[in-house]
């Protein structure tokens, strides 16, 4: 038996297919928004740290990231973490694009 369907409180109002696809393509365009900019921040502090003279990575750390991702999402959100960190590892010139668009190899 499938667990009932949930309405967001966001969702007062009945509304269409067309309507709820905006919304979720708005919270998508808002999520990559918010990994690109982390990938920024993580980038800028992995430089800070290796100007240091302190490993790029700290593992304790990311380890609590993974951590979190999964209290908060369960475990398919410590694979979303991952993928986060995975992606603020990339060297420069594998920088994902703000359009979307697969770099040129």
């Amino acid at each position: 038996m499938s667990p009932a369907l949930e309405v967001p409180p966001d969702l007062t109002e009945a509304m269409g297919e067309p309507e709820i696809r905006a919304l979720l393509s708005d919270l998508d365009g808002k999520i990559v928004s918010m990994v690109l900019r982390r990938v920024e921040l993580a980038r800028y502090d992995q430089s800070l740290r290796r100007l240091s003279g302190m490993p790029v990575s700290d593992l304790a750390w990311e380890n609590g990231v993974l951590e979190r991702y999964g209290d908060e999402l369960g475990r398919k959100g410590v694979d979303i973490g991952r993928a986060v960190l995975a992606l603020s590892r990339l060297r420069a010139e594998h920088r994902p694009s703000r359009q979307g668009a697969p770099e040129p190899e």
